[in-house]
């Protein structure tokens, strides 16, 4: 598994239990505006706090968790990162730090995500030594990693040489 696969998995995980937090939060006071509907003014307030919590749960998801999903790091980023500072600001200080983390491991997905022709599969291979005698190693056309010329497989990722 790449790096840039390993680190947006652990971005959408984080988000995800942000969002499990969130939740939580949003159900339990729900819960205390009902109980507090006997003082009218109290509960109904609680009660306007849930129902915006519960829209913020759907801009999570919408904003950052599915483009995640999706593999759109870059268009999640900005997002997870508003998410997280917002939801510093208004106390919900373990979602906001599982988002910014989350926003760190999307930066580092992008910067280990292989460049358009990498993923296509066209890796220009450097120019073979013409020493004598030489082992020529050879590249692989998957991530481009120089290996032995006896190897079969890529020492990087793995992938069959030709």
């Amino acid at each position: 598994m790449r790096s840039a696969d390993r680190a947006g998995e652990t971005a959408e995980t984080l988000i995800l239990v942000g969002l499990i937090l969130d939740i939580i939060g949003e159900v339990i006071l729900l819960f205390f505006g009902l109980f507090l509907l006997i003082v009218p003014l109290l509960g109904a307030i609680l009660l306007v706090f849930a129902l915006v919590g519960f829209v913020w749960i759907a801009l999570v998801w919408s904003y950052s968790y599915s483009r995640v999903k999706d593999g759109d790091y870059e268009g999640a980023r900005a997002p997870t990162l508003v998410f997280a500072i917002l939801s510093l600001i208004t106390f919900a200080i373990i979602p906001g730090i599982l988002f910014l983390i989350a926003y760190l491991k999307l930066g580092d997905a992008l910067e280990t995500q292989p460049t358009p022709a990498q993923a296509w599969g066209s890796v220009p291979t450097p120019p073979i030594p013409s020493v004598p005698g030489a082992a020529v190693p050879r590249y692989c056309s998957h991530c481009g990693r120089a290996s032995p010329g006896s190897a079969g497989f890529c020492e990087g990722c793995g992938a069959p040489l030709r």
